[in-house]
C-alpha cells in the first residue's frame, strides 16, 4: 500500500510492508552474508525512494544542520586518516584512464576537500539539476539526524533486506532498470562518462512493491551496528579503513550502488552488506527512512 507521508515533515511517500518471515542472508555469495537464517519482521512503512537532495536541503534549511564531512575530523579521534583527509571534504569516485588492479579501491577514490552533499564532486560542483537525485556524502549520523527531524527512523538491516527481497526479482537480475556499472570498471562506463553517476531517486521502474532503486544507485544506511556473520567483509566498495575506526560504531550499508559491476562487486542484491564508520561518508552513499507501525 502506498501512503502519503502525513506522519512527518518528509514529502516522500511511504510503502506499507506487512509483517512476515523471510530467509535473511545468503550461503551462496560473499562470506559476510552467511549464514542464511529465518527472520520474523513486524509490519512497518518504508520510504518509496531514497532521500533526495531537495528533501535534505529542506531539512538543513529548517534545522541549520551541518553534516559530518563539513566538519574538521579530529586527529585524536581518527588517527588513521592522513593529514590532508582531516579537513572538511569527502571521498569522490573518479574514473581511471585505463584498466587498474581491482583489489585497490584507492585507485578510483580521491579525497576532495570541500566535497559534501551540496558539492558532490567538490568546489565548483553543485546539486543544481539534481534536486531529485539521492543525497550523497551523508554519514550515518547525518541520516539519523534527518530521520529524527522527519519523525521517522532508519531501517534495521532485517527491515531493509525484507523490503528489498519482497520487491526484487530472484537473484536480483541486473536488468536495465538497475543503476549499476555498465562496462569495464572503473575506466569505461557504457551509460555515462562523467558525474553524476547517480540517477533520480524514482527513476528506476518500481517493482511490484513500488519501491524504487532498492538495489544500485546508492548504498543505504541501516541502524544496525556491523557484526560480521562469517568473516570480515573485506569490502571493495570504499577506500576507508574500517578496521582502524574503533572510536566509532561501524554500521551496516545495504543495496549496492552505481559502482557495482558484474566484473568487480556483485553486491546489488538484498542480502549483500558492507560496513562503514558511522561518521564517515562517500559519494555513493545515501539512505531512506522507515516508520515502525507499532510506534505510530
Amino acid at each position: 500500500m502506498r501512503l502519503t507521508a502525513t506522519l512527518s515533515k518528509s514529502p516522500t511517500p511511504l510503502i506499507e510492508i506487512p509483517a512476515g518471515s523471510f530467509v535473511m542472508g545468503s550461503d551462496q555469495h560473499y562470506p559476510e552474508e552467511a549464514p542464511a537464517r529465518q527472520v520474523n519482521v513486524s509490519a512497518f512503512c518504508i520510504d518509496a525512494h531514497t532521500v533526495t537532495n531537495a528533501d535534505f536541503a529542506a531539512f538543513v534549511q529548517d534545522s541549520g544542520y551541518v553534516t559530518s564531512c563539513e566538519h574538521l575530523f579530529d586527529a585524536t579521534d581518527q588517527p588513521y586518516l592522513p593529514k590532508e583527509a582531516r579537513q572538511p571534504g569527502g571521498l569522490v569516485f573518479q574514473m581511471t584512464p585505463h584498466p587498474v588492479r581491482l583489489t585497490d579501491p584507492h585507485q578510483w577514490w580521491a579525497f576532495i576537500p570541500g566535497a559534501c552533499w551540496r558539492h558532490p564532486e567538490g568546489p565548483g560542483s553543485s546539486i543544481a539539476g539534481r534536486e531529485n537525485h539521492p543525497v550523497v556524502h551523508a554519514s550515518f549520523d547525518d541520516a539519523l539526524a534527518y530521520a529524527t527531524w522527519a519523525g521517522k527512523s532508519l531501517p534495521t538491516e532485517a527491515q531493509w533486506e525484507y523490503a528489498a527481497a519482497r520487491s526484487s526479482q530472484p537473484e536480483a537480475k541486473s536488468g536495465p532498470e538497475l543503476n549499476i556499472w555498465r562496462g569495464a570498471f572503473p575506466y569505461r562506463h557504457d551509460r555515462v562518462s562523467a558525474h553524476p553517476f547517480t540517477v533520480p531517486a524514482e527513476s528506476a521502474q518500481p517493482s511490484f512493491g513500488n519501491l524504487s532503486n532498492m538495489l544500485g544507485n546508492v548504498w543505504e544506511w541501516t541502524i544496525d551496528p556491523y557484526e560480521p556473520m562469517a568473516a570480515k567483509d573485506g569490502s571493495c566498495c570504499t577506500a576507508t579503513d574500517t578496521c582502524a575506526a574503533s572510536a566509532h560504531t561501524v554500521r551496516v550499508l545495504k543495496g549496492g550502488s552505481y559502482l557495482c559491476a558484474d566484473s568487480y562487486c556483485q553486491r546489488y542484491r538484498p542480502s549483500a552488506r558492507i560496513s562503514m564508520p558511522q561518521n564517515e561518508s562517500a559519494g555513493h552513499i545515501g539512505f531512506r527512512c522507515v516508520v515502525n507501525l507499532a510506534q505510530t
